[in-house]
């Protein structure tokens, strides 16, 4: 079995070379900001937080078994970070409107004013609705693939992704 070019650098940066850690985070930094920024919904916290995840994923490299999950392990760490924050931001009740990107191709046909209301919708919803929806819609991901993202039966993923829809779709139908 010949290992892809990701494995031989996860494997290299768990043994201590600087190189090939850099250029894994290199390899998964505009990943990594995209999904960040869909949780933070602005571009000081998202580099906050993808910094606050590299420095997680530096400090339990050696403890990933599979180099060939480091991605998902990766977005792992990030979706814990995110929590975290929100954790934080509940206790302060900080509410801010959400910045959107300047360069939004997926969205062109949409109103900003109907961007924002989308935004506020998936803001209001909870863990773990909220981080089913930004992996599916956003990021692309299957639901067995955030099932494993988030360490939860499939079955559960699927109901709750059917819940958040009908969340959002109430709350936007409101709106």
């Amino acid at each position: 079995m010949v290992e892809s070019k990701e494995i031989k650098l996860v494997r290299q940066a768990q043994k201590g070379k600087k190189e090939a850690l850099e250029t894994l985070f290199l390899m998964e930094k505009e990943y990594l900001y995209k999904i960040a920024f869909l949780y933070m919904k602005n571009k000081e916290d998202a580099l906050d937080l993808v910094q606050e995840c590299i420095l997680q994923c530096i400090l339990n490299l050696k403890r990933l078994e599979k180099p060939e999950f480091f991605r998902t392990w990766m977005t792992r760490i990030l979706i814990n970070c995110a929590k975290q924050e929100w954790r934080k931001r509940d206790r302060y009740d900080l509410a801010e409107k959400p910045e959107l990107p300047e360069e939004e191709v997926m969205w062109e046909t949409v109103s900003r004013e109907e961007k924002l209301d989308l935004y506020d919708a998936i803001e209001s919803l909870s863990f773990p609705y909220k981080a089913i929806i930004i992996q599916h819609y956003f990021a692309g991901n299957k639901l067995k693939e955030i099932a494993e993202l988030l360490n939860m039966p499939p079955g559960t993923v699927k109901a709750y992704h059917a819940r958040a829809k009908s969340r959002l779709k109430e709350i936007l139908e409101e709106e």
